[in-house]
């Protein structure tokens, strides 16, 4: 597995990459933030790599097919454009840190979650859940008038704005942008795909309407199969697992008493039957019948919104659709393998795609609940980085002689600055400690606590100076060093004359050279350490 070095980086000198929100067979997903969006467009954006390593080397066929597959997907989102379908925003190539190459698309950014997310554990309100597919429907309807079949739609293809109040459709990797088009693939989820996508699953004998020809082409009605189990997922908050490649045949115990259930289970047994030709047609048939069978039925007209009271409810949705707001249509995507560029870029003077830059950014801005960050660059080993490093500087200088080694040194020399500016404020923090300490040192008090801490912090006297002689003014304490923490050795009487040897702070070194009055015999030694404060 080759996975795209994007993490941390600036693409295409706009799109700061934040975190990978997921990978699949060919595609990374990675959440950014526009640096250059305009004054009310989206700034967290979604980008979607095509990563054609990401399981493993492959041969040129399958980059061309999986390469158009990608087109494909611009193509069917900028083909349908509609408010419950999520918006293409942008396109490009670039080149990751590694210096591989990929193409990716700029997707609308849908924090609210997905269906699958809401439905997980319990069952929507019946309001809830006519609300909610009445936008799928009205998006879906709309892929179909535009000649596009999504093929894949189930809850985890529908996302969800931050209030959760609108639902788009997501993910036309696999759509078809013709419904007259043969060759029918296994595409889709078991679960909710319909049979015509499992053309070589055998799981017993054939309903005698799906062997006709009609069969064999891809038509809405694979939708509104797929649209049909999404719906009974809504209602039920479980996946239809014990119907998959059957049709809906009954209704679990929880709503299965409910007045709408036997009218909703009609419509749905319809909607799932294996032969394309028994199902709806059409996502508005679909949708008239089920909204009709969920609708109360003593619900009196006057009681409806006065601008929808007198309307069919496709009608409603079509209104809704050509009143929403749409951004801005972006450029066609055109993306070409990498070996049919590096033969023909240079003669019709194909742009070179850009490389990403490494770059400082800050958090998502709102980080769900129980996902797991993905691992900084700083994590990889320094050998890796280094290396990366190099080649990020020697494409910038091949590739954009100026712009590309510009915007390394900015960033290298904005680094450099900050580390500089915290080595001086170590430095600094240890001058203003060192100074500290030694004035500490040097005062008297702190003489004294060294010397024994004997709980006199008065000043030393300024007449204790080596060679003196002084008297002392009561009977003290002689001892082997200055401090009371030293031994005692012996005691000078009061009024007797010592000579000073030397000073500590106001421990003096003395030799006594007459003592006091007598008590007796002189106690212990005649030279040693005594309190200077005693001494006049």
């Amino acid at each position: 597995m080759s996975e795209l070095k994007l993490q941390q980086c600036r693409l295409d000198g706009r799109y700061e990459v934040l975190e990978c929100l997921g990978r699949g067979s060919y595609a990374e997903v990675f959440l950014a933030r526009d640096t250059a969006a305009k004054p009310g467009s989206p700034q967290t954006v979604v980008i979607k790599a095509l990563n054609i390593f990401l399981q493993g080397s492959i041969d040129l066929e399958l980059e061309r097919t999986l390469i158009e597959n990608f087109r494909n997907e611009a193509v069917a989102l900028d083909r349908v454009r509609h408010p419950n379908v999520i918006n293409r925003l942008g396109h490009g190539t670039a080149i990751d840190l590694a210096g591989q190459t990929f193409h990716y698309l700029v997707l609308e950014y849908l924090p609210g979650g997905t269906m699958a997310d809401l439905c997980r554990h319990n069952a929507l309100p019946i309001d809830r859940a006519l609300f909610y597919l009445e936008q799928v429907c009205g998006g879906l309807q709309h892929a179909h008038d535009s000649g596009v079949i999504h093929r894949d739609i189930k809850p985890q293809n529908l996302l969800f704005t931050a209030d959760r109040q609108v639902v788009k459709i997501a993910d036309f990797g696999v759509a078809k942008l013709e419904a007259s088009e043969g060759g029918i693939t296994r595409v889709g989820t078991d679960v909710y795909a319909a049979p015509e996508h499992h053309p070589l699953l055998q799981t017993g004998p054939l309903d005698p309407g799906f062997g006709d020809s009609s069969s064999r082409v891809l038509t809405p009605a694979a939708d509104v199969y797929s649209l049909a189990k999404t719906a009974y997922t809504m209602l039920t908050g479980e996946a239809p697992r014990r119907f998959s490649q059957k049709p809906i045949a009954d209704l679990p115990e929880s709503i299965a008493s409910q007045p709408w259930a036997t009218h909703v289970l009609r419509v749905m047994r319809r909607a799932t039957e294996a032969a394309p030709a028994r199902r709806y047609q059409s996502v508005r048939d679909f949708w008239d019948e089920l909204s009709e069978a969920m609708m109360p039925k003593t619900q009196l007209l006057s009681q409806l919104p006065a601008s929808e009271e007198t309307r069919p409810l496709s009608q409603v949705l079509a209104a809704r659709g050509r009143a929403a707001e749409l951004p801005p249509e972006p450029s066609p995507a055109k993306f070409e393998p990498q070996a049919a560029r590096s033969q023909t870029g240079a003669s019709h003077g194909a742009a070179r795609p850009r490389i990403v830059v490494p770059v400082e950014v800050a958090p998502p801005p709102a980080q769900r609940e129980g996902r797991q960050l993905p691992q900084s660059r700083s994590a990889e080993p320094p050998a890796a980085r280094a290396a990366d490093a190099k080649q990020v500087q020697r494409r910038a200088e091949v590739e954009h002689p100026a712009g590309g080694r510009g915007a390394i040194f900015k960033d290298h020399a904005r680094r450099w600055i900050v580390v500089l500016l915290l080595i001086a404020g170590f430095a600094i923090m240890l001058l203003g400690i060192y100074y500290s300490f030694h004035t500490r040192q040097r005062s008297p008090a702190a003489q004294a606590a060294a010397g024994g801490g004997g709980g006199n912090t008065a000043p030393a006297e300024p007449s204790l100076q080596v060679g003196r002689e002084m008297a002392t003014t009561t009977d003290v304490n002689l001892r082997e060093g200055p401090g009371t923490r030293f031994e005692k050795i012996g005691m000078v009487e009061v009024g007797s004359r010592v000579r000073i040897r030397q000073v500590n702070g106001n421990w003096v070194e003395v030799d006594v050279v007459l003592r006091g009055a007598q008590r007796g015999e002189a106690e212990g030694a005649d030279r040693g350490w005594l309190d200077g404060t005693k001494l006049r």
